[in-house]
């Protein structure tokens, strides 16, 4: 694969029936007496694929019994007897700026149902694709993005952060599969060819309408009319200089692109800062892999400390530009890890308690949301579902998670099933 291709998702399938939408008829009725107030405008979803140990992070746990908590040490927060892992120094520092929830839990175990859940708010369904989060956020904010000729959904890349769903592959992220950590990095797609002369560029463009509206004239379908979606909005991307203008690193200055780190993580969140400063309403950004079923210790040793410098500069260098206050940030993966380790010196797939970050769009910094038993296995106090964190973020975006959209079949089928707005990440 290039290191400089820009890549889109393909179309997503839909199959399977849809059940009865009782409880949606509740949801819309009860989610209607929590006013959305928009105090974010825009949200970044560090998504840390394969899920992470909270342990080893955000809920360390160094005297449990038996050996649980593992051999790392803690760190010290600015939050009175809070302490990270010693993984996290530069987060630790930064705390009091950040949201930690230690109880988020659910039952989905293995990779793709827990990804599913996690990244839609809809516990998973077998033949049935949710919509990600962000798919929704860029369907309901694509007028501020279509004025600007920006994407309304970026991912730096789209691993395991799925995408339309039932709403319609016209809603996957633009993804960008590219490293920007290279020298040189380029998203080459947005600049058309030397070769080609821009007269030339508007009659292949005008070519093109010409013939999709022929053929969807004769075979209109949903399909069709994601596809003409997604012509539409990389011909306005090309289009638009304010878009080249945010995918372009080289115009950050060597000092900044230092204090992120050169390493992918810390490029890509700095790719992410520019991109909501150009008012891109929801970008993901990935790297590494986080299964660690071996060897856990060390191999966190060398992808947290880019995790640590990358996320604090990304929260400290919102907050300076004045944008964390409307920029939502959040640190999730699928689920945690076991409270023991496995023959292997690894952990293994837990979902019963794991930690997610929050910080910025309105939510209070230097707290933390529920308490683990001494493992970090359970949850104790304040238990969190992920439709509980998923109707938090749309409340803080203004988006009513209990409206209905229509799905490419015609059904209209609600943002989301269930969930209550967590409190304790607003007062």
């Amino acid at each position: 694969m290039s290191s400089r291709q820009l890549t889109r998702r393909g179309m997503l399938g839909l199959a399977g029936g849809l059940g009865p939408l009782s409880l949606a008829d509740c949801l819309r009725s009860r989610a209607s007496g929590h006013s959305t107030v928009a105090g974010a405008r825009s949200v970044i979803l560090v998504w840390l694929a394969g899920g992470p140990s909270h342990l080893e992070t955000f809920d360390p746990k160094p005297n449990a019994p038996g050996g649980a908590g593992g051999p790392l040490g803690t760190v010290a927060t600015t939050i009175p007897g809070v302490a990270f892992c010693e993984t996290l120094p530069n987060l630790a520092v930064q705390s009091d700026r950040l949201a930690v929830i230690r109880t988020v839990h659910h039952r989905q175990g293995a990779h793709e149902p827990g990804q599913a859940y996690m990244i839609s708010g809809n516990r998973f369904r077998p033949g049935h694709n949710f919509p990600s989060v962000g798919a929704v956020v860029g369907r309901q904010r694509r007028r501020r993005s279509d004025r600007n000729g920006l994407p309304t959904y970026v991912a730096l890349p789209d691993e395991g952060v799925r995408g339309g769903g039932h709403l319609g592959a016209a809603w996957n992220p633009l993804s960008v599969s590219s490293d920007p950590s290279r020298p040189g990095f380029r998203v080459a797609d947005l600049f058309p060819p030397r070769t080609i002369a821009a007269d030339r560029l508007a009659r292949r463009r005008a070519l093109s309408a010409a013939v999709r509206t022929r053929f969807s004239a004769q075979r209109p379908s949903p399909e069709g009319d994601a596809v003409a979606r997604y012509t539409d909005q990389a011909w306005d991307i090309v289009n638009s200089p304010r878009a080249r203008a945010a995918f372009d690193l080289e115009l950050e200055s060597a000092r900044m692109r230092e204090r992120y780190g050169r390493a992918v993580m810390g490029q890509r969140l700095l790719l992410a800062r520019r991109l909501i400063e150009a008012d891109v309403p929801f970008v993901t950004v990935s790297a590494y892999e986080w299964d660690d079923h071996r060897n856990l210790v060390p191999r966190l040793r060398e992808k947290l400390p880019d995790v640590d410098r990358g996320l604090a500069t990304l929260v400290e260098d919102l907050d300076l530009r004045g944008l964390l206050e409307t920029t939502m940030v959040v640190v999730a993966g699928e689920f945690g890890r076991t409270p023991a380790f496995n023959e292997n010196a690894g952990r293994d797939h837990w979902a019963n308690a794991f930690s997610v970050v929050v910080a910025g769009g309105g939510v209070a910094g230097g707290r933390v949301i529920g308490k683990t038993d001494r493992r970090a296995a359970e949850p104790v106090t304040r238990p969190v579902t992920p439709e509980d964190l998923h109707f938090t973020i749309y409340h803080q975006l203004g988006i009513d998670a209990g409206r209905f959209l229509p799905s490419v079949s015609g059904r209209d089928i609600p943002i989301l099933r269930d969930g209550q707005l967590i409190e304790e990440l607003l007062s």
